[in-house]
């Protein structure tokens, strides 16, 4: 049976021999009970590959939603299979991995908020197949929809600008801004947790310690909008994904009986995937126009008022395919 990131923290968490051996995985049983009282969220791969879209599709409208949204829960906990954004290290570069940072196999993140649901932090959580205890981030991100922060200047921020996202818009300057004003919603720094491992790993003296902050706050900057891009999905006036709940009491009355730690109940969140979808080219005019020619348009996200959705992927136009062809010059 699969375990899925959270079941991971719960079965540290619950070893009582964890905080004696390494005294800085206190953060395991604290980040269990955090999140043992919080609605958990699994995303399927389309939920996720829809996120990417959001998040890679229009900046400016990402950012006019935020000025609505809210986090629907104090408390929630969002996790998904990293397979399921391949897309985007397969169109906009590996983002980072190498050999001593690898591809996780899952990643989560914890939302913790005001009243209000629109001021709180983010905590993230990746957990991969060769290592037996998940990375809790020691960066958190603090966020506030209704502030701007002005991240200092540095190396982090000088890679966050030579980023995919940011090269993706370089030379569109509407999105481009609308996509640095996402970020100033947020400021990063380390958690008090995180204080300690950083000053746990600098005693050790086996780290470069420049290279493991820097790489601490990539980890975790360029996650920043998906945040945005789940909870839009999550929360979209119309149905846009489908809810289901998984609950474990059976199966955790016999890992119960064999000493094991309980799994956590949680809700598969799966996208309404809709058949072929196409829209004729009408003009909305008084006057006649010649209808587009047929072309795939991607998903999106829509807003009118307050009010957003995911407009799924479907064919618009008349007439036959366009053939592309491509020169290729050695």
């Amino acid at each position: 049976m699969q375990m899925y990131l959270m079941d991971s923290i719960a079965r540290i968490a619950a070893d009582p021999t964890v905080t004696l051996d390494e005294p800085i995985l206190w953060i395991f049983p604290d980040l269990y009970r955090r999140m043992a009282g919080a609605p958990r969220f699994l995303l399927d791969l389309a939920a996720t590959q829809a996120s990417v879209e959001l998040t890679l599709g229009r900046p400016r409208i990402l950012l006019d939603a935020l000025a609505h949204v809210r986090v629907p829960y104090p408390v929630m906990w969002v996790e998904w299979e990293e397979s399921g954004r391949d897309r985007l290290r397969r169109e906009f570069g590996d983002d980072g991995i190498t050999p001593d940072r690898p591809l996780p196999d899952r990643i989560g993140f914890l939302l913790e908020t005001e009243e209000g649901g629109r001021k709180g932090t983010a905590t993230w959580a990746w957990s991969q197949s060769q290592i037996d205890v998940p990375h809790v981030a020691p960066i958190t991100a603090y966020f506030d929809l209704d502030s701007r922060f002005i991240e200092t200047r540095s190396d982090r921020m000088a890679a966050y600008e030579d980023g995919a996202l940011i090269n993706l818009w370089r030379d569109n300057p509407v999105q481009l801004t609308a996509l640095t004003r996402i970020w100033e919603t947020v400021h990063h720094k380390p958690s008090e947790w995180g204080e300690e491992f950083f000053a746990l790993m600098a005693q050790s003296g086996r780290h470069d310690m420049r290279y493991l902050i820097n790489s601490n706050y990539c980890d975790v900057v360029g996650e920043y909008i998906d945040i945005w891009a789940i909870i839009l999905l999550l929360t979209a006036s119309r149905p846009t994904v489908e809810y289901r709940p998984v609950d474990r009491t059976k199966i955790n009355k016999i890992r119960t009986r064999k000493r094991e730690s309980p799994l956590l109940d949680h809700t598969e969140v799966v996208m309404h995937l809709h058949g072929n979808r196409t829209v004729n080219g009408a003009a909305r005019s008084t006057y006649a126009r010649k209808s587009p020619r047929i072309h795939y348009v991607s998903s999106y996200l829509a807003r009118r008022g307050d009010k957003h959705w995911l407009v799924q992927p479907y064919v618009r136009g008349s007439g036959k395919w366009v053939a592309r062809h491509t020169h290729v010059k050695g």
